[in-house]
């Protein structure tokens, strides 16, 4: 019987720490490997070498022969002034343990929750801003660092594409829930019938659940993009949020027009006050599926994404513009 116990209880700690394996990240730092060939033969080959980085981040099938992509990427890693930015870009994120680490719990969390979840490749370049910032897929995700050297980098993503209150997103400690957010997509099952803005409130809400979720000790400034003082300050007013949502009658709203100035990142939401950050509507969304989830507590996150029922998760949510 002392056997058996002891038998049963190894097997237990075993269980317990499988249980707990954290997912094993590793980060290919591209950006390194680009700017060490200077030749457009170097770069072919870089291309060829890497050609689902091609694909996904510069929108590229067979990449080594687009003789375009090939002469400006060449051209760029031979600019003395882009070298130094990438040498600046080197040392402030150093051998990215951070990144890592976070996305190590990142990925293991969402293990818990969605056991089909396969950890993606993650893969780092720097082009002087001619990709994306960050492109996701289900088995790779490619950071442009280029975005994220943050206010004193040498380079800042182009102003006139990217306006103040965006740009003060881009640092490192936005990579990782701006990844976590998109990975969350493929979770957040949605009605293609419902067409209302409650509908899209209600999407981009699960999608901050799943993202705090994932990353608990995560500022909440750092998943919507908000500073802390419009945090405090929407917070607090949220409800003269509602009340204009309610009076405006804007949650069965389905004019794509009227739901862009809601949604979409603007500066302010002017319909309502310079006051109230841009995107208001996906914060209040936010708020819905986040208080649902609270008076909720025997849903879990995987059974919250899948559904698509936004009515019932509003309804049932109790959400009336209340602070608590």
């Amino acid at each position: 019987m002392r056997i058996q116990a002891a038998i049963a209880g190894l097997f237990c700690l075993f269980l317990l720490a499988s249980c707990q394996k954290k997912e094993d990240v590793t980060v290919i730092r591209l950006d390194q490997q680009l700017f060490s060939g200077k030749s457009p033969d170097s770069i072919q080959a870089f291309l060829n070498r890497n050609s689902a980085v091609a694909q996904l981040y510069f929108n590229a099938n067979g990449a080594g022969n687009d003789t375009a992509l090939v002469r400006e990427l060449s051209n760029r890693v031979n600019n003395p002034a882009l070298n130094d930015f990438q040498t600046q870009l080197q040392t402030q994120f150093g051998d990215l343990a951070d990144l890592r680490n976070q996305l190590s719990e990142a990925f293991t969390n969402i293990k818990k929750d969605f056991p089909d979840f396969k950890s993606p490749k993650i893969a780092t370049v720097t082009t002087g801003f001619i990709g994306p910032d960050i492109a996701v897929s289900d088995s790779l995700i490619v950071i442009g660092l280029d975005y994220f050297g943050g206010p004193k980098a040498k380079y800042r993503p182009p102003a006139n594409e990217f306006p103040e209150y965006i740009l003060r997103r881009y640092d490192k400690d936005h990579i990782v829930p701006a990844i976590v957010f998109a990975l969350s997509d493929k979770y957040n099952a949605t009605n293609r019938q419902d067409q209302t803005m409650l509908a899209d409130m209600v999407y981009y809400g699960k999608g901050y659940v799943f993202t705090k979720s994932v990353l608990p000790e995560l500022a909440d400034s750092l998943i919507i993009g908000y500073s802390d003082k419009q945090l405090t300050e929407t917070f607090n007013a949220q409800d003269l949020i509602w009340g204009h949502f309610i009076d405006n009658q804007l949650l069965f709203q389905t004019s794509p027009a009227i739901k862009q100035r809601y949604l979409n990142e603007r500066p302010f939401t002017a319909e309502i006050g310079r006051d109230c950050p841009g995107a208001i509507g996906r914060w209040v969304g936010w708020r819905i599926v986040g208080l649902y989830h609270d008076e909720h507590k025997s849903v879990n996150i995987a059974d919250l994404m899948r559904n698509a029922n936004a009515r019932q998760l509003f309804d049932q949510s109790g959400y009336k513009g209340q602070k608590e």
